[in-house]
Parts: structure tokens; sequence; C-alpha cells
């Protein structure tokens, strides 16, 4: 057994030893426009081994599960460990923790090993039909299903021992619309963490109708003016605010190269409406793990509280320098690479209000809808692109506008919020933070005052 391995060679080992174990299954489907683009089964499995000696780590990974690599992975570790220290600004030390010995799998109804991925190909294929024949004005589209099966396993010297199985399903549909020379796309995504119920529970057709929709109405409108604006940003919208804009701030190493929130803990940073929370078991969250890849419990971290600042997001490294306790955002994207601090599903808790009470004391202004990439910085300072901006006037919904750049700083978005909505969602997201991995985003729809830009 792999488990016996690598605890035979953890007795070996010198100083403080991390070993995991990490197999990845994964299962993609695509679709543009009427033919399969890409269909792909596959597998990677590998382990790695991080040493900690006299204050310095060392990292090594190897895709050969056998015992002479093995044993070879941890040696080089150790090897590095001792070399690194002389470049080492800080030495490192760990919070404590209790080791576990423990279980977790995703809750799942339908295990994707027993799936018949003939009929996950023909879902696909059938939401690309509904798209294409959706309106004439769709001349292009792509589907796509993906489901991410991994299995894991922590050994340490501590006595740790956990092994955790993280099964995730995700869908997205792009939709090109074209009509008398004007081009509009639209974008829309299903998933959470789970097991094939998730595709009933979220039906991938369902984006496909809304991408679809999207396109079809925004190639024939004009894009919304420019200017500031009291608006309400959707919760998909929010979601991308709360981990771009504000979670990054929120992570300690960040922390230490003087992000906005380096000195704020105590202080008001947002309305007194706003509370934003990193969860690690957030149910069904695309983020959630009973354990980080350091073996810490996951938990709920309240990081800014009736808007004042509470918490940051540690590993066991930076909670020992910020003397407080692990928060279990210790993460890696698979074998071959080392954990780092890293969100798992963060989202601003939702309020009371319904979007037609969100409108009401709006006299001019926007509903904006569909969040898309951007970019943001560790000041808070931010950029997004929406797709669609709902023309709101005297308290009422009305014509759609196409969407909208919109930009300023989050912590100043989140002090003019005066109001949230009941309408809570998780989406699904994929962070780039160094090395890539899954989290959640999410929010109820709030109403703010921003800067909005004209984009095509």
């Amino acid at each position: 057994m792999i488990k016996d391995l690598l605890e035979e060679s953890l007795r070996k080992s010198h100083g403080y030893v991390e070993m995991r174990y990490h197999k990845r299954d994964t299962f993609s489907v695509s679709v543009k426009d009427g033919k399969i683009d890409t269909l792909n089964s596959g597998s990677i499995a590998g382990v790695c081994a991080r040493v900690l000696l006299d204050g310095s780590f060392g990292f090594s990974s190897t895709t050969i599960v056998e015992k002479e690599n093995v044993n070879r992975m941890l040696k080089d570790a150790d090897s590095l460990a001792k070399t690194s220290k002389p470049k080492k600004k800080r030495r490192v030390t760990l919070a404590k923790i209790k080791p576990a010995k423990d279980e977790y799998e995703t809750s799942m109804k339908v295990d994707p090993r027993k799936a018949d991925k003939q009929e996950l190909v023909r879902s696909v294929i059938d939401t690309d039909k509904e798209v294409r024949a959706f309106s004439k004005s769709i001349v292009s589209d792509t589907v796509g299903l993906n489901i991410i099966d991994d299995e894991l396993l922590f050994v340490s010297s501590e006595g740790a021992e956990i092994t955790q199985r993280i099964v995730r399903c995700l869908g997205i549909v792009t939709a090109i619309a074209r009509e008398k020379g004007n081009i509009a796309s639209a974008v829309d995504s299903i998933g959470e963490q789970g097991g094939l119920e998730v595709l009933k529970k979220t039906p991938l057709i369902n984006a496909g109708k809304t991408a679809a929709e999207r396109a079809s109405k925004l190639v024939k409108v004009e894009t919304a003016p420019g200017g500031t604006y009291p608006v309400i940003l959707e919760n998909k919208i929010v979601g991308l605010l709360a981990h771009e804009a504000v979670g990054h701030c929120s992570e300690a190493d960040l922390v230490y190269g003087g992000s906005f929130l380096a000195d704020k803990i105590g202080k008001e940073v947002a309305s007194e409406k706003v509370t934003l929370v990193d969860d690690g078991r957030f149910p069904n969250g695309f983020g959630t793990m009973k354990y980080d890849d350091e073996g810490t419990p996951t938990q709920k971290t309240v990081v800014i509280e009736k808007g004042v600042a509470r918490s940051f997001l540690h590993s066991r490294e930076t909670a020992k320098q910020f003397k407080v306790a692990p928060t279990g955002n210790a993460r890696a994207w698979n074998f071959e690479f080392d954990p780092i601090i890293r969100m798992r599903n963060t989202y601003i808790e939702p309020g009371r209000y319904t979007l037609e009470e969100l409108a009401e004391d709006i006299k001019e202004g926007f509903f904006l809808k569909g969040g898309m990439s951007g970019q943001a910085d560790f000041t808070g300072e931010f950029m997004f692109g929406t797709q669609e901006a709902v023309r709101i006037k005297n308290g009422r919904f009305g014509e759609s506008l196409r969407g909208v750049t919109i930009s300023g700083n989050a912590f100043e978005v989140l002090k003019n919020t005066d109001a949230i909505g009941k309408d809570f969602i998780m989406r699904t997201g994929l962070c780039g933070k160094e090395q890539v991995n899954y989290v959640g985003m999410g929010g109820g729809s709030l109403r703010t005052k921003l800067l909005l830009g004209g984009m095509r």
C-alpha cells in the first residue's frame, strides 16, 4: 500500500517531514459549433515530500511511486532544505496542531467512477444543439463539461494520517451572436463539489440557455454609458469581487508584502452591512476540503465582520509568525507543488432584500450582471468586465444594455454598500495565484456606487 510505503520512508527521515500522495482522474468533453472539440479521460499521480530542517524547507516530488524513488525524493528534499538555509530571510517555524488520523470524502449520490461516459457526452452535445437553435443570431458556441476526482493522502512525522477524496463537476457555455455587423458574447457556468447529481441540480442546459439568451439580446443593444452611478452588483459579480479584490488582501503571505489589510485588524474597512468569510467547510463548495495540504483542519474564517477586519488567512508558518492559530489555508495544486496560502470558498454573507427592494431607492443607475475576468491587486484596486447592464429608472428595472467595465477600490465599494440581497449563490472558480487551484466565490447581490466605463 502507498500509505505503508510513505510511513516506512518517514521512519528513516530527520527533522519535520510531511509527505503527500495525490492521484487526479479527469474527464473532459467540449463541443464547438456542433462538433466534438475535445474528449479526454486521464489520470496523473505522484508523491511529494517537504522537509523542515533548522528553519528551512526543502521540497521534492516524483511520479514513480516505488520505494527507491520515494527514498531518493526524500533525500533530495532533505538536501534542498540544507542548501536553501543561507538564502532564507526568515527562519521557518510552524504553529502547533494536533496530528489527525481521519478520512473525508465528498458527499455523493452518483459516483463519477460508475458513470456512463457516453451519456455525459450526449448531455454536452444536446446543450450545444439547444444553444445554436436558440436564435438565428447565434453564430458560434462552445460547451464544456469537466469532472475532477482527487484522491489525497497526507502523512507527517508528527503522526498525521489523512485520506481525502474530493470530486468536482464543472460546466461552462460560451455563446457568440452576430447581427448587422455587431458581435456580442456571453458566458455562463454551473457546478459544485459533488457527484454527477450536480448535473441534475444545476443542469448544463440552464447555462446554455442563459448564455444564448444574453448573447442574442446584447447583440441588438448599445453599450451602457460611462460614469459613476448607484448600481446593483449581481451575486455572481459579488463573489468575484470578494475573492479577487478583497480575499487576496487577507492572505498572510501577501499581508507581508503590504496588502491593504496589513494594518487594518480591528479597524473599519467596509460598511457594517458587510461580513466576508473564507470557509473551508462550505457544503458542496468548489474549494471545500476537511484538511488543507499541511494536515491542518479547515474552518470558517471571518475576514471582515460587520465592516471590521478580523482575521487573515494562514498557513502553519504564518500563523506562528503572527502568533495566531492556523486557519487551514495552505493548499497545493497537485503533488508537483508545495502548499501556499490560498482561499477556499470566499463569500459575502447574504442580506434580507429582494432585487426589487434593492432597486427601489435608485433613481438612475444599473443592475450589472454576468461577471467576467479582470484584474485586481493587493491594494484592493480592481477592474472587471460585466456582460449586461440593466437600466434602473425611478426604482424600476428597464431595458438591457451591453456590459461595461467596472473599476475602483474594492474597499471603497464595500464602504458604499448600503444593502445586500438574499439571493445568495456560490459559484465555481479557478484561482491563478502562483499555481492554479479550485475555489468557490459567493455572495448575494449588493447595492453600492462605483465607476462604470463603456466597453465593446
